[in-house]
């Protein structure tokens, strides 16, 4: 068995570690865009004396087809691996070309489905396991598992659960592809497709005029940490709120969404369209992050206002 996985993701590192020891693993691909944590993917390969090969865009197709015809693989796994394939490459392994996806297929499909799916507030996901053809995600899907979103998890838990049964499917994958030869394309409901295009600014940003509590609970989470939180405005300066908590309490009638209804050492409290509070416990100013009681400390006060900054300032320009 020859294979070759290609991911920018450093939680790839488990399966590469299980294939590698199995003397399987021939080469990792990484696009150039390794960033933070994520470069600990090309630290272990360098460890292990595995072959990486970091790409850029232009240089994709010539690169990856000299690798490939030099090993001549079995298998290739994409394993949130950015750039889109050349066609001419997906016939090069003999038993297939797969890709990784965190949804359950054809349902969000698209660039960033966990952010899609926990911004309408599914209370479960899944992976897919898909052949790789001309399109994005619309390969034929051979393997699924439903993974259920924990209430009020972030992007980050969210990815590092779905990814921890991404594993276990890409072994399960091979093993089976090694004893047989083959895998059996899943039913799928056809009615269900969906595709969703990367988050614009406008979808990163909170509307405090037309968002509920919960929606918001639902977005904040969801920009944590891969967009660096949810944007809005405070004190004219464009902050990101990286962490709210629901309050069980109600806010009075008339006072206006995104209103500072309450500010103590343990945090700050705004009111919501839907008369509903969210303690804000984390954002992110120019000068730093910041909890909510260090702003409270600081002297943020009943009365302040977060804003649709954002909105205004586009609309304007």
């Amino acid at each position: 068995m020859k294979l070759i996985i290609l991911s920018n993701h450093v939680l790839s590192v488990p399966v590469l570690d299980y294939f590698s020891v199995q003397g399987w693993l021939k080469a990792v691909v990484s696009t150039n865009r390794l960033r933070g944590q994520h470069l600990g993917l090309e630290e272990f390969c360098n460890q292990r004396n595995i072959l990486h090969l970091k790409v850029n865009k232009k240089g994709l197709l010539v690169a990856v087809n000299e690798l490939f015809t030099a090993v001549k693989p079995d298998v290739v796994i994409m394993f949130s691996f950015s750039y889109r394939i050349p066609k001419v490459l997906y016939d090069f392994p003999t038993l297939g070309f797969f890709n990784v996806h965190f949804s359950l297929l054809p349902a969000y499909k698209g660039p960033d489905p966990l952010f899609r799916q926990m911004v309408d507030r599914k209370t479960s996901g899944g992976v897919s396991i898909h052949k790789v053809d001309d399109n994005f995600d619309t390969g034929s899907v051979v393997l699924q598992q439903v993974v259920p979103f924990i209430p009020g998890e972030t992007w980050g838990i969210a990815d590092g659960r779905h990814s921890a049964v991404a594993v276990n499917m890409m072994v399960q994958l091979v093993e089976q592809l090694r004893a047989t030869g083959g895998i059996a394309e899943l039913p799928v409901d056809a009615h269900a497709a969906s595709y969703f295009p990367r988050a614009t600014t406008y979808e990163l940003a909170i509307n405090w005029a037309l968002q509920t509590a919960e929606e918001i609970e639902a977005l904040v989470n969801a920009c944590n940490p891969g967009a660096g939180g949810a944007l809005t405005t405070f004190k004219q300066q464009m902050v990101k709120v990286l962490e709210v908590s629901p309050v069980d309490a109600q806010g009075d009638p008339g006072v206006e969404a995104g209103t500072v209804v309450h500010a103590d050492a343990s945090g700050i409290y705004v009111q919501c369209v839907d008369d509903k509070i969210l303690r804000v416990n984390i954002i992110k100013l120019n000068e730093g992050y910041i909890t909510g009681s260090k702003l409270a400390a600081m002297g943020v006060q009943r009365g302040e206002k977060f804003e649709n900054g954002l909105f205004e300032y586009q609309e304007t320009n």
